[in-house]
């Protein structure tokens, strides 16, 4: 019994470990209710992948209501790397205050290659008849005007890069927060009625399109800091804090007590033999 149960947590570990190597977080919010956001069909979307979250959104009769639709690719980013920003930054605060709100920490990415909220923006700009607008750092100011009518805005961040962690990688991420803030509230003045899908995308983006715009915020990083590879334990996307805690339960807690209980019910041993005692004469016993 034992051994069944060690030989399935070592079947489990490397399912476990990648559990998270592959998802990305996808939040969305709106300036006003949003029939789009508060739909039933976004009721399981943790469970969705990106493809099926992208098009649930996008083909939604509501959408287009919005004067403008905000989508933000973020290649490599993670949920750990939204766990480590301020509070105060112009992200969370617009996801704590905004009356329709979708946050999921782990979108698979049906996609290694591919962000589909991206990719399909120019699509949704057709549907809607909206002007489409395509921005990142290095293409200079935002140009919007809500006197052209709707808009759908694909804004690009500069990828973070798979190698990069700890306070490396904690300043590229609050550059990159502070620049789309600036944006972001540009935008905000010029329509009152907006929708924002900000969603992270495969690191492998880098090397096929943004390969330029990370040398934006090349000054923005400590002069100290450097970019080192990690093991699996330093990636909070392979292994989330609640993953190695469940690992560590599992390990030092269930195991021993499973062993114990073998090892208690094998030791057990019957008081009672089939063994006739010596001098027992059963004529003499009927007798008496």
């Amino acid at each position: 019994m034992a051994g069944r149960a060690v030989t399935l947590l070592c079947a489990l570990w490397p399912a476990a470990a990648s559990a998270y190597s592959h998802t990305h977080p996808v939040l969305a919010w709106s300036s006003r209710y949003s029939k789009t956001l508060s739909s039933s069909a976004f009721a399981h979307g943790h469970r969705a992948d990106s493809y099926a979250l992208a098009n649930a959104l996008y083909t939604n009769d509501d959408i287009c209501e919005h004067d403008a639709v905000v989508v933000i690719d973020h290649a490599g980013m993670h949920a750990s790397d939204l766990r480590a920003l301020e509070p105060s930054c112009h992200v969370a605060k617009a996801l704590s205050t905004s009356p329709s709100s979708l946050k999921f920490a782990y979108v698979e990415s049906g996609d290694y290659h591919a962000n589909p909220f991206h990719d399909l923006a120019g699509n949704l700009a057709k549907r809607c008849g909206s002007h489409s607008v395509s921005h990142s750092p290095d293409l200079g100011d935002l140009d919007v005007d809500s006197g052209k009518g709707r808009h759908v805005v694909s804004i690009s961040l500069p990828a973070l890069a798979d190698g990069e962690e700890g306070a490396s990688r904690k300043n590229s991420m609050a550059a990159h927060q502070s620049w789309l803030s600036e944006e972001l509230t540009k935008i905000e003045s010029a329509f009152s009625n907006y929708l924002v899908i900000y969603s992270g995308s495969p690191a492998s983006l880098l090397h096929s399109r943004q390969s330029t715009i990370s040398s934006t915020f090349d000054a923005a990083a400590a002069p100290g800091d450097s970019i080192v590879s990690g093991g699996i334990l330093k990636r909070y996307q392979l292994l989330t804090p609640g993953l190695i805690l469940a690992l560590l339960i599992a390990f030092f807690v269930l195991l021993p007590i499973v062993f114990i209980g073998v090892q208690a019910l094998a030791s057990i041993q019957s008081p009672l033999t089939n063994d006739i005692p010596k001098g027992f004469n059963a004529e003499e016993k009927k007798n008496q």
